[in-house]
């Protein structure tokens, strides 16, 4: 690794706030200690174990032919998408190599994902102990959104880490998987601080710094943190922290205290149910066709596969209303449907019971039966065939009123031009008789 390397790694990793799994964070930083000059290493417990004995992973991803014309892999209409190793802000790359993985790769991925016809649904597949803060907590507000724009549901699966700020971008998922042996958590903020004045006193070295302002050189490599600098610290990740727990009780609706007071514990599998940072435990290999089956479930108008790839718009082309998100417009479309149903079928039920023979000369009881009582068409025919109401009887003001409208006469072949007609001449009957009564037709 080169020098120049190395400056840019410690100084995205000194002094700054990381979402880190701390079991990780002692391995990462162990793994540097002899390219930065880490002689030893030390937390809020004491000093940690020596860093030679520590080592890190780097596992390599190779392109499939599968992904050579798309970023993620899809199987029964899910596209999944792998995120694993250690989280930075400002990659680079739209997949993730060598134990990394950007945040701005995963967002540009995950678009690709909300605009594939071939993609119902997508499954976030977490392996990572978490990372930098910076581009975090817009990440995962960002994944909430392109989701809920494109109608596509996002799952996530802790497959088997979703740590610190993996845990923040798996709260963007609606529904969140977790493997027996997964853990997750760590809602939490590190900083670290290195420390190189005892050897560079023991070396003979001295270093000035030559500043302009009491801030600027805070936090330097060159001499231990003083007391109020390294409180300042505290109360920064303090503050870090508190935004993280709000973000992550907001995407699970659960209560800010409650992930507070989990005091970045990680826990497994049910316990991460239990908890509220998870919904259902699953084996891993079966994660795919749990979600795929779920999106089988669903009404094909929520998606957009190989139809509409304009989330603004829906089936037929027209925007939405403002400010609801795809399923909720599907919804008031099927509460549409289901309203003018009723209403035909209203119709239908008043026509049956004043037009049937049995009505004839009973026009007080049919009208009663019809706009006043849910009764079937049968059973009122029913019970006017055993009525002996008289045709001089019907003398009431509704009647008068009715007698003025013309009834609807309607056939059992009649054609859709009839239909409509009818239906204008039950709204005009169902007036008449609210005018003449004061009473409201009875609706179903």
């Amino acid at each position: 690794m080169s020098k120049q390397n190395l400056m840019q790694i410690s100084s995205r990793v000194l002094n700054r706030p990381l979402l880190l799994e701390p079991a990780y964070a002692r391995v990462f930083f162990g793994a540097l200690s002899s390219r930065l000059g880490i002689a030893q290493l030390f937390d809020s417990g004491g000093q940690l174990g020596e860093p030679e004995k520590l080592r890190v992973g780097a596992d390599y991803f190779d392109d499939s032919e599968t992904r050579a014309s798309k970023p993620y892999r899809v199987e029964g209409g899910v596209a999944i998408l792998p995120i694993e190793g250690t989280l930075v802000h400002k990659f680079g790359y739209l997949n993730p190599s060598s134990g990394m993985t950007g945040y701005d790769g995963i967002i540009e991925r995950l678009k690709f994902a909300c605009m594939d016809p071939d993609v119902k649904g997508i499954l976030a597949d977490y392996d990572t102990p978490g990372g930098e803060v910076s581009g975090c907590f817009d990440a995962a507000y960002q994944m909430r959104k392109l989701a809920e724009e494109s109608g596509k549901p996002l799952w996530s699966l802790c497959y088997d880490m979703t740590a610190s700020a993996g845990m923040a971008l798996a709260s963007s998922g609606s529904r969140r998987l977790i493997t027996q042996t997964g853990v997750a958590g760590s809602v939490g903020v590190l900083m670290a601080h290195s420390s190189f004045e005892k050897y560079l006193e023991s070396a003979g070295i001295k270093v000035t710094l030559i500043h302009s302002g009491a801030h600027k050189v805070e936090g330097n490599p060159y001499e231990d943190l003083p007391p109020e600098v390294l409180a300042r610290f505290k109360t920064e990740t303090d503050q870090l922290r508190l935004e993280f727990a709000t973000i992550v009780s907001n995407m699970l609706n659960m209560d800010v205290q409650q992930v507070m007071d989990t005091e970045a514990a990680m826990y497994r599998g049910q316990e991460a149910v239990d908890v509220g940072f998870a919904d259902e435990v699953v084996n891993g290999n079966e994660a795919v066709s749990i979600f795929s089956e779920y999106l089988s479930t669903l009404d094909s108008k929520t998606f957009i596969p190989g139809g509409n790839m304009d989330p603004k718009k829906d089936d037929q082309g027209n925007p939405p209303e403002a400010g609801a998100s795809a399923q909720e417009n599907v919804t008031k479309q099927d509460l549409a449907a289901s309203t003018a149903s009723a209403k035909a079928e209203e119709r239908t039920r008043f026509q049956g019971i004043l037009n049937c023979d049995e009505a004839k000369g009973k026009g007080n009881l049919a009208n009663h039966l019809a706009f006043k009582t849910d009764m079937s068409v049968e059973d009122a025919k029913a019970l006017l065939s055993t009525s002996e109401e008289s045709a001089e009887s019907n003398d009431s003001p509704l009647n008068k009123a009715m007698r003025s409208t013309k009834q609807p006469n309607v056939s059992a072949d009649a054609d859709a031009d009839s239909q409509d007609e009818t239906s204008s001449n039950v709204d005009q009957l169902m007036g008449s008789y609210q005018k003449a009564t004061g009473i409201k037709p009875h609706a179903q």
